[in-house]
């Protein structure tokens, strides 16, 4: 049996572990057009800001191929030929394979603006992209970073820890997708705090420059002076490689319990996959790290021939902005008329809770500041476990505490926990 995993991020690294522990005579061959040893693409903003060296960044050792017998070919596959089931490489080298998984996780979206070709403009998606802003940041003073998700503020962060001025430039709001309103203020004061320049309801019209980067212009006429612009605006599932072929895209590719597409010796997991999401109850691209090891490994059990079902995943992010954690997970926040949402905030210590309820379910939880047990809440809204209004109150203010889903002592009495 011929194993072909295109990529070798999270998804690809686990579904060949997971291969290779339940077939060990099988061929498996890795392919990348990134030629680097496995490594944690959520560390690269850490990388850029000298919180950690190179070595950390890395999740195998540098053996790993060789260890477990996988041939890495470090080129860009350019098309996919399901019916010959085989892969073109860049190279126009064919790779023939039995079963095959794509894992070729997303790209940052590019705005359509004047002056991207510019020297100085950079995204962070890849080692190499955080290697090319360390290698241009000492020519830096200031910065801009066009979008307020998780890249662009991590992003952010790591220029500001090497002592640059950034700036943010928010189109809607901070973390959109990720957090409500509220937690979206409460960073903006913490970054403003700590000295960032966060700036609102605002497009980039154009990148100024004559062949370096030498500041921004505004949709609201604002030029802001730079010699950095880290573009942050969301990405993409990387799924070209698949056109002209049977497997059913939407967003992502789309994807079965088993991590199977609609072809039938052909997978996908990661950031690339379109798969079944527990809180919508619907399939959905989740681009976040743990997602895409647990998909991987669904996907390299089932290629085996060991049956493994993938149970659906939940969105979560957190992250720590100026020392204050944060925390969510599930649905940020519902439509009006629709379930309830209990919250408590706390001005002076910047602590915030907020849960959201349908149907008896936590559906989403945010946590700002008092970030523990944050684990159990995620694992309550995955396992869409019935709580009671009761006891979430007592959690607005109390330590969310694991009781075998039994009984929360609550302020003033004892109530019915989670049943």
């Amino acid at each position: 049996m011929h194993y072909v995993i295109i990529g070798n991020s999270a998804a690809g690294v686990f579904a060949a572990e997971a291969l290779r522990g339940l077939d060990s005579s099988g061929k498996i061959t890795m392919i990348s057009e990134e030629n680097n040893r496995p490594y944690s693409r959520c560390l690269t903003s850490y990388y850029i800001g000298e919180e950690i060296d190179q070595d950390r960044i890395y999740i195998r050792d540098a053996n790993f191929y060789a260890a477990t017998g996988i041939d890495f070919i470090p080129q860009k596959v350019e098309q996919v030929n399901d019916t010959e089931k085989s892969i073109t490489l860049q190279s126009g080298e064919i790779v023939g394979y039995d079963k095959l998984l794509i894992a070729t996780g997303a790209s940052p979206y590019s705005l359509p603006v004047e002056g991207l070709d510019l020297e100085g403009v950079c995204e962070l998606r890849t080692l190499e992209d955080a290697r090319r802003i360390m290698d241009f940041a000492p020519h830096v003073k200031e910065a801009v970073v066009m979008g307020a998700g998780l890249v662009g503020l991590k992003g952010a962060h790591a220029l500001h820890e090497l002592g640059i001025k950034v700036s943010i430039i928010v189109n809607s709001r901070i973390m959109s997708r990720s957090v409500d309103p509220h937690t979206g203020q409460i960073i903006t004061e913490l970054l403003e705090q700590d000295g960032y320049e966060v700036i609102y309801n605002t497009k980039l019209s154009k990148i100024l420059g004559q062949d370096k980067v030498e500041g921004v212009c505004l949709s609201s006429g604002k030029e802001i002076p730079c010699q950095l612009v880290l573009m942050a605006a969301g990405v993409s599932p990387n799924v070209d490689l698949v056109k002209n072929t049977g497997i059913e895209v939407n967003k992502g590719i789309i994807v079965d319990k088993h991590m199977q597409t609609t072809v039938s010796h052909i997978y996908a997991a990661g950031d690339v996959a379109e798969a079944y999401h527990a809180v919508w109850d619907e399939k959905r691209v989740i681009s976040i790290w743990p997602v895409a090891t647990a998909q991987g490994t669904v996907a390299g059990s089932n290629m085996a021939g060991v049956e493994r079902i993938y149970e659906g995943s939940v969105g979560s992010n957190s992250a720590v902005f100026c020392g204050v954690g944060v925390v969510s997970a599930g649905i940020p926040y519902l439509p009006t008329g629709e379930g309830q949402e209990l919250s408590t905030y706390d001005k002076a210590t910047k602590r915030y809770r907020k849960f959201i309820v349908k149907d008896d379910i936590l559906v989403g939880m945010i946590m700002v500041g008092d970030i523990d047990g944050a684990g159990i809440l995620t694992a309550m809204i995955k396992q869409k476990t019935k709580v009671s209004l009761d006891t979430l109150n007592y959690w607005l203010n109390h330590p969310v505490r694991f009781q075998g889903y039994c009984t929360a002592e609550a302020k003033g009495g004892i109530v019915c926990g989670i049943c």
